[in-house]
């Protein structure tokens, strides 16, 4: 199936779900960066807590498809896991599994056979990598057959990332200790939007709706999709975001013995990490997104008016389920003012953690400077941008400086950001 068949715009702000659950474009630039921060942060108890995002997230994406579709039998529930992780571009994996255990073993998967795409032979992950797809396999697994003893939970003893040749998830149950949330839904976005604040429709000119922008998206017979050199995907919005804060919040709570840094004060660098992780796929992706041959035809030739394009460029972003974008300020190649009404993030911050006087939209300040590197250091010329661009840019472009102005997690009635940027 093509992502169309399965993406359905949120009315209100810009948001895009499968079923009634928020997701969002990613990359494996940005999804193995976000893992190697938290891993960076938390060592290996970043395994524990990405695994269980990803379990969360999925728990309630596979659940409200399989409920919406009245699935209910065990091999039934498998078939349909199966076909929507390939679908939405997470490569492929393979049951065999009954209700006391089994193994799943995973090919082309968007984080470990990303790492390997992205850093060639000779790297090799020193952990575990593929903690998304083993969260969706016990997820899975869980609704299939469930228990009253307990769930499953999934251990990556294979993976492509570290040398192996393929990557392989053994499953065994676990004692129940918590009952698995609702994910990220759509009224979570309707209620913090509330019934005053209807953004704009489609940011897009006529001719090109936001969803058809990645509706003819078909993943390949390997489960992958790819945008010129970049590998995309839809993720649950709830996983990023959760694995975002549970690792910010654990960090926050930690101290240290004497001469050590305390995790408080460790935390800015992490989200500082996070906000880098999503720049540099979101440059990727937009980047090649607008030089692709359907936008080409509806936006024309890359325009002169430094304006129309970071507008242009906003849209594009706007498509992925960042929200509905809009550029406020602009001066090419040092200023750019961005605002939105919401962001997945930001939803799941106050559906989760209420609100906060603290920045916590890394995301969308990541986001906003790619764009501001895109529309003041890019030259489109309708013929592709080389794919070391952005790796140029982070070692000799412009130093960055943003900061969150607004945001509705603080009171605002919009989320703003102010990206700076100055020669080095």
């Amino acid at each position: 199936m093509n992502l169309g068949t399965i993406l359905r715009p949120v009315p209100s702000g810009g948001l895009y779900a499968v079923s009634d659950q928020l997701v969002l474009g990613a990359t494996h630039h940005e999804s193995i960066l976000l893992e190697q921060a938290v891993w960076d942060a938390l060592g290996s108890e970043g395994w524990a807590v990405r695994r269980q995002a990803a379990f969360d997230a999925s728990f309630a994406l596979i659940g409200a498809i399989a409920k919406r579709l009245g699935i209910e039998g065990d091999r039934e529930i498998i078939d349909l896991a199966t076909e929507l992780f390939a679908t939405l571009g997470l490569g492929q994996i393979r049951f065999d599994i009954s209700a006391t255990g089994g193994e799943v073993i995973g090919a082309d998967l968007l984080f470990g056979a990303g790492f390997r795409e992205r850093y060639g032979e000779k790297a090799r992950m020193r952990h575990l990598a593929d903690a998304f797809a083993a969260g969706f396999a016990a997820a899975a697994a869980s609704i299939a057959y469930p228990s009253d003893w307990g769930s499953f939970e999934a251990d990556e003893s294979r993976c492509v990332a570290r040398g192996d040749g393929m990557c392989l998830f053994t499953l065994s149950r676990r004692p129940l200790t918590f009952r698995p949330g609702e994910g990220l839904t759509r009224l979570d976005a309707e209620q913090l939007l509330g019934p005053d604040n209807t953004p704009e429709s489609d940011p897009l000119p006529v001719g090109l709706t936001t969803r058809d922008l990645v509706a003819s998206c078909v993943a390949s017979d390997r489960g992958m999709i790819r945008i010129s050199e970049v590998r995309f995907a839809l993720l649950p919005a709830s996983y990023r975001a959760q694995l975002t804060f549970d690792t910010l919040h654990l960090m926050e709570k930690r101290t240290a013995g004497p001469g050590q840094a305390t995790g408080s004060r460790l935390a800015p660098i992490f989200l500082d990490l996070a906000k880098e992780a999503t720049r540099a796929g979101m440059f990727h992706l937009v980047a090649n997104l607008y030089e692709s041959a359907p936008l080409r035809e509806t936006f024309g030739p890359p325009p002169a008016d430094p304006q129309e394009m970071a507008e242009q460029l906003a849209a594009v972003a706007s498509a992925l389920g960042w929200g509905s974008l809009s550029v406020v300020e602009l001066v090419p190649g040092e200023r750019l003012v961005l605002s939105v009404p919401l962001t997945p993030e930001a939803v799941y911050y106050a559906a989760r953690h209420g609100g906060t006087p603290q920045s916590r939209l890394p995301g969308l300040q990541g986001l906003a400077e790619a764009l501001a590197l895109l529309v003041g250091y890019v030259r489109f010329s309708g013929d592709g941008v080389p794919p070391d661009t952005y790796q140029k840019l982070a070692l000799e472009g412009p130093i960055i400086r943003t900061q969150e102005t607004r945001s509705i997690l603080s009171g605002d009635r919009e989320c703003e950001v102010v990206v700076e940027l100055s020669r080095r």
